[in-house]
């Protein structure tokens, strides 16, 4: 599965001024985004960030199709969200809920496009230093959040690999054969990844730590 680092974008080395921007602020920012058109619960403020993301985006000299390429990995969710919500709700509520998405995660997207990977997870490890005080290890706090962003991104090619695979086999319209493969690697993947992980001593807390 060649794609699954690009879930969210692969990181494309650059010298715009978003590359060049320190990762805390643009990890400020892009909580910042989150937490101002989840408040909110306007289309019209989720339209408007995402439009400023896409702004950003081609004004740091990030190609159009590496801005948008995290939508075609959760487009089939966000068909079932326009749906359900023309169906049960009304079609503000529709443009509401899918704008508000696609914002947070274009603009999470261009964090992941514009820093390191490793960057990344020294920010998180900052912020969770403080955590210490609680007997919290930041390093840990790390390790999960680079677990979460390799898993998203396997979850993610892997439903597109079992959705052409239905395809090939004329069961596009079949629920189970899109969504029980999903659902088994699912499985497999976190059990495969709690035994590396406990096989290394990552799977439980350090006694000695205190």
């Amino acid at each position: 599965m060649r794609r699954r680092q690009q879930f969210l974008g692969r990181y494309l080395p650059g010298d715009g001024w978003l590359h060049r921007t320190p990762a805390g602020a643009k990890f400020a920012g892009l909580a910042a985004l989150s937490l101002v058109v989840l408040l909110a619960r306007s289309p019209w403020v989720s339209l408007a960030s995402l439009g400023l993301v896409l702004l950003l985006g081609t004004s740091a000299r990030i190609p159009l199709r590496e801005l948008v390429s995290p939508v075609r990995r959760v487009w089939l969710i966000v068909a079932f969200i326009v749906v359900f919500h023309l169906v049960f709700s009304d079609p503000v509520t529709a443009l509401r809920v899918v704008s508000t998405i696609l914002a947070c995660v274009l603009a999470a997207g261009l964090l992941m496009l514009t820093t390191p990977v490793a960057v990344l997870l020294a920010v998180f490890a900052a912020l969770a230093r403080p955590l210490r005080l609680l007997g919290v290890d930041p390093d840990r706090v790390a390790l999960t959040a680079a677990l979460m962003v390799r898993s998203l991104a396997y979850l993610a090619d892997l439903t597109a690999v079992t959705g052409d695979s239905a395809r090939a086999r004329g069961l596009e319209r079949n629920l189970r054969a899109r969504t029980v493969p999903v659902l088994l690697g699912a499985v497999k993947y976190a059990t495969d990844t709690g035994r590396a992980l406990d096989a290394r001593g990552l799977g439980d807390p350090d006694p000695e730590r205190p």
